[in-house]
Formats: C-alpha cells, structure tokens, sequence
C-alpha cells in the first residue's frame, strides 16, 4: 500500500548487512535509498532494483559529497522515514600501537565522521517534518575486550590461549 510506504535512507548498502537489508525493505514496500563506496556495487544495486530506490557512489567521508546526495534523495523521495548509518570499516587485527596512523585515521573518518554527516545532511528535514528514526548501527569490535582488535593492551596482558 502506498501509504505504507516509508523512505529508507541507508549508508553502507553495498555490502554485507547493508546490503542484505536492501532486499528486505524493498520487499516490504519502502523507498530504499543506499550509498557504498564502490560504483560497480552500486551498479548492481541500480540493475536490480529499480525506481523508485536510489543508489549512488558517496564517501561518507565527504560530507559535501554527502550533502549534494542527501539533496538529491530527498528532491526525490523526501525526507527519510528511517535513516540507517551503516557504512564502516576496520583496521586490520593488531594491537593499537601497531596500527598505522593513517589507517586508524579511516577507521575515525568513516565510522565517526561518517555518521555525523549523514546525519547532517538528512536529520534537518526531518526535524522540519517532526518525525524519523535514526539508527546507528555498530560492530561488535567495537566493544570487544579480544586482544589485537586496535586496543591497547600490555604485552603481558595479552591472552594466551
């Protein structure tokens, strides 16, 4: 039914839960709009469900980027109904003191910085509508005490088993 119809704003939908939670809202009858880093993703996601849903290549990370996106959505399909952060990555498993600088620093920009921006870009229009859920969705690893999951941990410490 028509009225039943929400607008789903996903980051992430390219690949694993994202991806497989594309499927399910549409199924279910809402308006999926997804980002993912990869074009040729974000291609089959095009092929394989088309309008209403929208599919783009976004970094996150650029929040102009994420901007000129969530414009484009929104003149579309209007303010999200549901706005899911699910676009992450992770270092490589290895003590925080051996992760290189750099890597850490696309670990913060995506999983922090990324979230902050999409939440930038569409949580407006749904404050002006006075309605919309955001979900932040995050890893296990981010709470895990498992040792070299980018933590600090004394070399005595360590599990040995």
């Amino acid at each position: 039914m028509a009225s039943d119809r929400r607008v789903i704003v996903l980051t992430g939908a390219t690949r694993g839960l994202g991806r497989a939670l594309v499927p399910a809202f549409v199924e279910a009858g809402h308006a999926v709009a997804g980002c993912g880093r990869t074009a040729e993703h974000v291609a089959e996601l095009r092929q394989q469900f088309g309008s209403p849903h929208l599919f783009a290549a976004v970094d996150v990370t650029d929040a102009a980027a994420v901007q000129g996106w969530a414009n484009e959505v929104m003149a579309q399909l209007g303010a999200p109904d549901l706005l899911i952060n699910n676009a992450a990555v992770m270092n490589h498993v290895a003590p925080l003191w051996m992760i290189p600088a750099a890597e850490f620093d696309r670990v913060i920009d995506v999983n922090v910085k990324g979230v902050v921006n999409s939440i930038r870009a569409f949580v407006p229009a749904m404050v002006a509508r006075k309605s919309g859920v955001i979900v932040n969705l995050s890893s296990g690893w981010g709470r895990s005490t498992s040792p070299e999951v980018g933590r600090t941990v004394r070399p005595s410490t360590r599990s040995r088993g």
